[in-house]
């Protein structure tokens, strides 16, 4: 399906979904990038609606991948449910225009959500080495810092039950979202392992993780996948948080270590000095304590824990890349990355690290 088309048949999806909006038109529809995940597309919508004006609205295609990914399985419609639940919240998320899980139409399941305009810290290149969030003064890079923080703690003081998040929780792990988290980032480590090969790493952290895990405890809504990458800045100010198909329930604790390893990840893990106006980990951690009326609990846990993930999730991308020709030939992407780095260093720390 060529672009007209592709644009044809969204305007005729969106003409007998919303009966108010006349003479309806979806243009430059255009594909910035292809994520791993879903697939991508920007286009504008125009209507008019019942009183003959004329409307305009930028809009976000996302489109379910039918590639194997970074993941063995992708859901889509979990992404979109978790913004549906999220609409009217203190949670800034973009407003949604539909979610159509028929593959026939575009051969995928795929939605439409408004798009936000503003300003994303880049991590290629990094924001710690350059780019609009490097180039501002100490204060505002560190009032944008806390700001995100600040959004996590306000997602840890939601009730997932009353706001309608229960279908995050498989019956089986209802009294243990940690226990769902770990089987299910050990399976992600298992078929990553299974499209390349082993990775000792790995293994040696995820043998700790299970050996020193907390008790079980009920969970909270996490993001999944907090960090300054998802989040768009307008005028100085957060509006909207992105990408949610990482949504599950758990310690709202585990938002806080993936926001803090994350940051670490994209700056120690490459050797990197780390953008000087951030707040450390302290104040960083105190912020969020106050804004989420709770203690961090066992975040130095949730901490290895993250980089566990994130290091299997770059063993996979790792992979891609070197299969793509994307990665520079005898460069071993899968386990010399920031994830890997940080993940060895926190195994010299707990005991964990390398055996040879």
């Amino acid at each position: 399906m060529d672009q007209q088309q592709l644009a044809s048949v969204l305007a005729g999806w969106l003409a007998a979904r919303r009966p108010g909006k006349r003479d309806i038109v979806v243009a430059d529809l255009r594909n910035p990038s292809q994520g791993y995940s879903n697939e991508t597309w920007l286009c504008d919508l125009a209507w008019n609606d019942d009183g003959g004006a004329h409307q305009y609205q930028p809009l976000v295609l996302r489109i379910q991948t039918t590639a194997v990914g970074t993941f063995p399985d992708y859901d889509l419609a979990k992404q979109y449910r978790c913004m549906t639940a999220l609409q009217d919240t203190t949670i800034p998320v973009p407003r949604l225009f539909g979610f159509e899980p028929d593959p026939a139409l575009l051969g995928a399941p795929f939605f439409l959500m408004e798009r936000v305009d503003g300003l994303v810290p880049n991590e290629n290149p990094l924001y710690h080495l350059e780019g609009w969030l490097h180039e501002l003064p100490a204060d505002q890079q560190a009032d944008h810092w806390l700001q995100g923080i600040d959004a996590i703690a306000r997602l840890a003081r939601i009730d997932p039950w009353a706001q309608g998040f229960e279908f995050l929780a498989a019956p089986e792990w209802r009294d243990d979202p940690l226990g769902q988290q770990l089987e299910y980032f050990r399976a992600h480590m298992c078929w990553a392992e299974s499209l390349n090969r082993p990775y000792p790493h790995l293994q040696r952290a995820w043998s700790w993780l299970r050996d020193h895990r907390p008790a079980p405890m009920p969970g909270g809504l996490c993001w999944g996948d907090a960090k300054l990458g998802n989040c768009v800045f307008r005028n100085g100010r957060l509006v909207a948080m992105l990408d949610w198909e990482g949504a599950h329930l758990g310690s709202p604790v585990m938002d806080l270590a993936w926001w803090l390893t994350l940051d670490r990840c994209l700056c120690e893990g490459y050797g990197l000095p780390r953008l000087a106006g951030l707040p450390g980990r302290a104040e960083s951690v105190a912020r969020w304590e106050a804004g989420a009326g709770q203690s961090a609990t066992d975040l130095e846990y949730y901490e290895v824990f993250s980089a566990f993930k994130f290091a299997s999730i770059m063993a996979r991308i790792g992979t891609l890349f070197q299969q793509r020709g994307l990665a520079p030939e005898g460069f071993q992407m899968d386990t010399d990355n920031g994830g890997a780095r940080v993940l060895s260093l926190l195994g010299e720390r707990y005991g964990f690290g390398s055996k040879e």
